[in-house]
């Protein structure tokens, strides 16, 4: 393949994708942090508390297949039928729109492989808050929030089928869940889940399986909470209801080493470089690289046997609005070096996706403890 056709843009960059001292992206202004670690008490009924721990507890021993040293996971968020005639795009303008940039990296590395978070039924005409500090007058919040609000169903992916076959016919490519509407109505929007009870969480997850099916979208048993927020409620309704895996951890600044520990964005004190089970049976993924890191990270975490979860936003710009981790020009080229990289380590390296490490260790488990999980 002619080199310059692989590039997204004219020239390739010579260097790593410039880091943003002491700035991420805005999902981490309101930091889910706070939430402690998973650490379930005997008193909770859940079936954490009753597996083995050697079922659902910890780093799953054999999460790699035998011959594999390290592996790569990619995945992108957001993904919704918001096409350039929108406030925004993020994916509505198929092979022409944001995803381009999706397709070119599939095409130049044949061994890629992406997970798409897609959100059944997108809430948000904006992203983000361009001006935060108004958010601390309540009326001024109402109504932004009620602005920013668009209709029910005005999203729904089954009301777009050209969307949802051109995601059925993305090669590699597995869809996940992220969230029913990505909004919550009030501030801050993005975090869907945040103060929802229990049987809210099962309700709107209800809603997402009822769409998916509306739309004939088949997904893997997995979901990126909105935000990264992942309460004990959401973890047993989600367990619930079958599913099997959650990206709710996030960490691009922590130290890589074999026992090292997330502790930025969503749950922490989870492992950085490996999938773990967390409270509810669930098996819990951190991101811990994206468009702000260096590509020393991403061999720091090969070479420490780890997985390299590399995380997008299919959004990149909304008004004033700029993910740093957007799909863009600089971005993709960011990305094409990292996997030029990756291809040399040779096949050692396992080319995965999050459903596919997640059905490997569900697979694994005893049956006893498959069984327990679903009393959940």
């Amino acid at each position: 393949m002619d080199p310059d056709k692989r590039r997204c843009s004219r020239h390739r960059l010579s260097r790593p994708f410039a880091t943003v001292p002491s700035e991420v992206d805005a999902v981490t202004s309101v930091r889910p942090a706070s939430l402690p670690p998973f650490a379930p008490d005997r008193s909770e009924s859940t079936s954490f508390a009753r597996l083995p721990a050697r079922g659902l507890a910890g780093i799953p021993p054999d999460w790699l297949p035998p011959g594999k040293k390290a592996a790569v996971v990619f995945t992108i968020d957001d993904v919704h039928p918001g096409t350039s005639r929108d406030s925004y795009e993020a994916g509505g303008d198929l092979d022409h729109g944001q995803l381009r940039f999706l397709i070119r990296l599939l095409t130049a590395h044949s061994k890629l492989r992406a997970t798409l978070f897609v959100t059944a039924d997108w809430r948000a005409k904006h992203p983000s808050v361009s001006h935060p500090l108004l958010m601390h007058i309540p009326g001024v919040r109402r109504l932004w929030c009620e602005w920013n609000t668009l209709p029910e169903g005005t999203m729904r992916i089954d009301r777009f089928p050209r969307f949802i076959e051109f995601l059925k016919n993305l090669p590699r490519v597995e869809i996940g869940l992220h969230g029913l509407t990505h909004n919550r109505g009030r501030h801050p929007t993005h975090l869907e889940y945040l103060d929802a009870s229990e049987e809210e969480c099962r309700r709107s997850l209800a809603g997402i399986f009822q769409i998916f099916h509306a739309a004939n979208l088949a997904f893997v048993p997995g979901m990126s909470p909105p935000g990264w927020y992942l309460s004990h409620g959401l973890a047993r309704a989600m367990r619930d209801a079958g599913l099997t895996f959650v990206g709710s951890s996030r960490d691009l600044v922590s130290a890589v080493h074999r026992e090292a520990r997330s502790g930025m964005s969503g749950l922490t004190g989870t492992s950085l470089i490996a999938p773990q089970w967390i409270s509810g049976g669930l098996l819990n993924f951190t991101t811990n690289y994206q468009a702000t890191s260096t590509i020393d990270r991403a061999r720091s975490i090969i070479d420490h046997g780890g997985l390299l979860a590399i995380k997008a936003h299919v959004i990149k710009r909304a008004g004033s609005y700029v993910a740093l981790d957007g799909l863009g020009e600089e971005y993709c080229d960011h990305l094409h070096a990292v996997f030029d990289y990756l291809e040399t380590v040779g096949e050692d390296l396992w080319w995965t996706s999050m459903g596919e490490i997640a059905a490997r260790c569900v697979a694994a488990l005893p049956q006893a403890s498959i069984g327990k999980a679903n009393d959940l």
